[in-house]
């Protein structure tokens, strides 16, 4: 099985994938090869590759032949134009693995799909692995020819127990040079959560949390005793989930929604909020293009 099967990329999504780009609000780039806007653009420069044509774009760089061939429209890539460096983040901690499907499973192939826009559209690639620490890097990626093997460090992301989630992102931002577009996938259940969205906040990335979340952690199942156990501390709570509680807890868990909300949003980050059972393609090509991450 390939990595984009595990990561259920089909053929037709990724073409699809093809033709999106990744929105940066403060156009982070530094010079080098990719499709960032350029006043560099000229017949001197050193031709690189094809994408496909996007609103906006310079329409002296159609190549009219391709178009004569395949009856679409592709600009040119050169060497002199701009890159965007991708920092993708994912949460690989014990409390990712709940949830049906899994927060983790749904994590990854956003992930994957992302990597594949990111790469598609020759933007640089760093992906980093978070826990109670920053588990595992993979990259830096670059251009399609690379996007197999970025897959495939997704197929094979580490797994951890335990979340710091200010300890991972502090790891991650001091070990980065190049600012960039930062896109973080959790479940945001760490005791330092709101600590390292701060964190976040006030680095030189622009920030993008996407916060996974599973069907059970929205709404609990009623019964009448249960014993809840940290899958992450072991820690085991008793406790009875009548109708009162759940009122409760839905209320307490609007807040804290509300509250992270803001937060990320009071600090220039942009907060996305999505189930762990979303279809795929309807969050990619639907809320994340609403929201304004891709175009």
């Amino acid at each position: 099985m390939t990595a984009s099967e595990v990561l259920a990329l089909s053929p037709a999504l990724e073409r699809r994938l093809e033709r999106l780009t990744l929105v940066s609000r403060r156009r982070l780039a530094r010079d080098g090869q990719g499709e960032r806007r350029s006043a560099l653009r000229g017949s001197s420069l050193q031709f690189v590759d094809f994408r496909a044509y996007a609103p906006g774009d310079d329409l002296r760089q159609i190549d009219w032949s391709v178009y004569g061939r395949t009856d679409e429209l592709f600009v040119r890539l050169y060497e002199a134009e701009q890159i965007l460096t991708v920092h993708l983040l994912i949460d690989v901690s014990r409390s990712m693995e709940w949830g049906t499907p899994s927060k983790r499973r749904k994590a990854l192939e956003i992930a994957g799909a992302l990597s594949c826009v990111a790469l598609g559209g020759y933007d640089r690639l760093q992906i980093g692995f978070l826990a109670d620490r920053t588990v595992g890097l993979a990259g830096p990626f670059w251009g399609r020819p690379q996007r197999a093997a970025a897959l495939a460090a997704l197929a094979n992301a580490p797994s951890a127990r335990v979340t710091d989630f200010a300890a991972a992102i502090g790891s991650y931002l001091d070990r980065v040079q190049q600012p960039g577009l930062l896109i973080l996938l959790s479940d945001l259940l760490s005791s330092t959560a709101e600590a390292g969205l701060r964190r976040l906040a006030t680095a030189r990335h622009e920030a993008v949390v996407i916060h996974l979340l599973a069907p059970d952690d929205l709404v609990p199942e009623p019964a009448e005793d249960v014993e809840l156990v940290d899958c992450e501390t072991g820690q085991v709570v008793d406790v009875s989930l009548d109708l009162a509680t759940i009122a409760r807890y839905r209320q307490r868990l609007a807040e804290w929604l509300d509250h992270l909300d803001r937060l990320c949003r009071e600090r220039g980050a942009r907060y996305l909020r999505l189930r762990s059972d979303d279809d795929l393609e309807r969050t990619i090509l639907g809320v994340m293009r609403t929201q304004g991450v891709l175009a």
